[in-house]
């Protein structure tokens, strides 16, 4: 299994769910553009591609109504050109701002294939591009809505795993248990569905990880699941 660095910033303010890009465009204003993986942004102006087409290693998200960073492996050594800042004064919203740090966890996960499943919460999902998204919309019954959705989920997966630098050993299953509810977000001027959802899966993932679409703007945040608990209720983040 492949160790996987988890860099976790929470910070001692609430924002709202819609003020989460503003909170990144901040970030990434106060560290300067020349930092790439803060924005996934080409800066090289000969490369006709303005975007790295590559899973985000800073992301951007809302944890318990806190504002967060998480720094993904190779990721965490960037962290230090938002501390080194000589302060750490935001301006987002309409409003300025002094991130002080409220919580920081530093975790190494071990990423790969197991032998007994996992279970996961997945939240705020941005699955489906616009030609999955009409696929989807024909599809009559939850099974096949389902069955797309887990071969898409299984894909997002694979999409983190190579961002970090791991090819899986065998092939790993993924099932979907629960569709807790699915909402469309803004996003980038438009509405986007979302899924919120439990599933199960034969991988070890790292927690507060983002899949899908979206992830460095807090789509997509990854968390454990017990199903010894499976009667509670799906937290509001």
């Amino acid at each position: 299994m492949k160790p996987v660095r988890i860099l976790s910033v929470a910070f001692d303010t609430e924002i709202a769910a819609h003020e989460t890009p503003a909170f990144r465009g901040a970030v990434i204003e106060k560290v300067g553009l020349e930092h790439e993986l803060f924005h996934n942004h080409n800066n090289d102006p000969s490369v006709k591609s303005a975007y790295h087409y590559r899973y985000p290693l800073v992301q951007y998200k809302r944890q318990r109504r806190r504002p967060s960073i998480v720094f993904i492996d190779p990721g965490v050594d960037q962290a230090q050109h938002f501390f080194m800042q000589p302060d750490w004064q935001l301006t987002f919203a309409g409003r300025h701002y002094n991130a002080n740090i409220s919580d920081l966890k530093v975790r190494t996960y071990h990423l790969g294939v197991a032998d007994e499943p996992h279970y996961y919460t997945l939240r705020h999902w941005a699955a489906l591009n616009q030609e999955n998204y009409e696929r989807f919309s024909r599809l009559e019954s939850l099974s096949e809505q389902a069955k797309m959705l887990e071969g898409i989920l299984a894909g997002h997966i694979l999409g983190f795993a190579n961002g970090v630098g791991h090819r899986f050993r065998r092939r790993f299953d993924v099932s979907i248990l629960h569709i807790l509810g699915r909402r469309f977000r803004p996003f980038e001027g438009v509405g986007m569905l979302t899924f919120d959802l439990r599933f199960k899966a034969d991988v070890v993932l790292p927690g507060y990880i983002g899949l899908g679409r979206g992830v460095s703007r807090g789509f997509g945040v990854v968390s454990k699941w017990d199903p010894k608990f499976a009667g509670q209720k799906f937290g509001n983040n």
